[in-house]
């Protein structure tokens, strides 16, 4: 009798467990590879590619289906490793879609010789545990690619000792980041006469920056000597781009310039600047807040005159006037997303900056002073490349000289340098850059602008010409030639306008 009874209990026990598994799907969820579970998909993404629905019956060659699909929709997202790793049966009803969606093992810099791999390696926000994800890579690669001192970048997945896993191999082309130019004479009456200019982007293999400056040439003009006038300009400038763990930028630039210095091959005419003698220091510190965008905080601390100015330029009065110390602490903010540096083809840069004069703090001038300068670059026709440039900037207050907007020259091609000057000023820049043979490009370019004062109207200055970029393996050599509103100029100088 007891038996029977078992019996009859073990049968009742067996048919209510099968009577109270669920046939239907009551409802989906997901199991990724981030930390709390979830994808790198949205929920909506992977159930829209799925057959299987809620109110859905189980189905196993459907859920091999589903599987195919969801791992072909991650491949088209651009993360080849994901795979779906198994479906979990609740005893409510809910199905669990278990995804392993691959994970970078580690990252290998190779190929590099001067740089160090820690170099690179900071500035990479790619790290181990990551899912791998090819959008993400090309990023990455992008931004290693806009380092001055690489000039390509490639990125190499390799399979790993687990499996899901890769290892990501950075293979890098070191560009050679010593430039050095030089156009020097001699004379016996005057000595060492020239310009030299020495810049390393890469200076310690770890992205340091190092550029030095001298120029000392003869000017003459009416009422000066006859046997002319010396003038020499120095400058050197430094920075160290990760000083600490946190990705902080310092730097500094020292200069004594007893004429405004300019990387220049070209005889310019005697303008106002000439005389214009400052000497002082720049500092700067700055983080990289993303991988395109940067702010910096900057103090700058001068000392401008130009008592050796002739009268026929400058009054004794306006001398006094513009003469003293300019403490002006500021900011920059700098968005780049440019494929290159050097000769960029596709990306965009702004360029913001803003500093207040202080009398407070030892200066003897007081003022706002503001700049914006948007560059974009856009492939054209061929392997041509459509440039284009707009600067506008402002100031408040009344500005010395030394501070003013100057245009003419490198900037608006065609006309003297700096012939036009104001605490107001815009600028209009085209070029378009045609390869012509290896390492030479050809361009066509128009320029517009001016500089004004703002008791005066804006009037647009337009020039234009042709030019010709070598690329030199120490650095860029631009030659221009400009028609402006009168005469015809040639300019000789380093790297691309902009």
């Amino acid at each position: 009798m007891l038996r029977g009874i078992s019996v009859f209990i073990g049968i009742f026990v067996l048919t209510a467990v099968v009577v109270a598994q669920p046939q239907t799907v009551s409802a989906i969820r997901f199991h990724g590879s981030q930390a709390d579970g979830s994808t790198m998909l949205p929920t909506e993404e992977l159930l829209s590619v799925m057959q299987t629905q809620v109110g859905s019956d189980f189905d196993e060659e459907r859920l091999r289906q589903d599987a195919e699909a969801i791992q072909q929709l991650y491949e088209q997202k651009g993360y080849p490793l994901a795979r779906v790793v198994g479906f979990d049966r609740q005893p409510d009803g809910t199905l669990v879609v278990r995804i392993a969606e691959g994970r970078i093992s580690g990252v290998r810099v190779t190929g590099n010789r001067r740089t160090r791999s820690s170099a690179i390696l900071r500035n990479l926000q790619l790290r181990p545990g990551e899912v791998y994800s090819l959008p993400k890579l090309q990023r990455e690669r992008d931004r290693l690619g806009r380092l001055p001192y690489l000039k390509d970048v490639q990125i190499a997945p390799e399979p790993a000792d687990q499996l899901g896993q890769v290892l990501v191999n950075i293979i890098v082309d070191e560009m050679n980041t010593t430039q050095f130019a030089a156009a020097v004479g001699y004379t016996s009456r005057r000595g060492l006469l020239g310009y030299l200019e020495f810049s390393d982007s890469n200076l310690f293999g770890g992205g340091q920056s190092l550029q030095l400056q001298w120029q000392r040439g003869t000017f003459f003009y009416d009422g000066g000597p006859d046997e002319g006038e010396q003038r020499q300009a120095y400058l050197l400038r430094y920075t160290e781009p990760g000083l600490t763990r946190w990705g902080l930028m310092v730097g500094i630039t020292a200069y004594n310039l007893q004429s405004v210095f300019r990387p220049s091959f070209s005889q310019t005419d005697i303008t106002l600047r000439t005389f214009e003698k400052r000497r002082g220091y720049t500092l700067l510190l700055g983080k990289e807040w993303s991988d395109r965008l940067q702010i910096m905080a900057t103090f700058r601390n001068d000392e401008v005159d130009y008592d050796d100015a002739p009268s026929s330029l400058l009054s004794i009065g306006q001398k006094v006037l513009n003469r003293g110390r300019v403490v002006a602490p500021g900011i920059q903010v700098r968005y780049d997303s440019r494929d290159d540096r050097m000769n960029p083809r596709r990306g965009i840069q702004i360029l913001g900056s803003w500093e207040t004069a202080q009398r407070a703090w030892g200066g003897d001038f007081a003022f706002d002073r503001a700049t914006l300068d948007a560059r974009g670059y856009w492939r054209a026709s061929g392997k041509s490349t459509l440039a284009l440039r707009a600067v506008t900037g402002f100031a408040t207050k009344d500005l010395p000289l030394s501070e003013s907007f100057w245009l003419g020259g490198f900037d608006l091609r065609g006309y003297e340098f700096d012939e036009f000057r104001g605490d107001r000023m815009v600028l209009f820049s085209g070029e378009l850059r045609v390869p012509v043979l290896e390492g030479i490009q050809g361009v066509f370019f128009v320029d517009a602008g001016d500089a004004w004062r703002r008791s005066d109207s804006i009037r647009l200055n337009v020039g234009g010409g042709v030019g010709v970029r070598f690329f030199s393996p120490f650095g860029a050599i631009r030659l221009d030639v400009a028609a402006g509103r009168r005469k015809i100029f040639t300019y000789v100088t380093l790297g691309q306008s902009f």
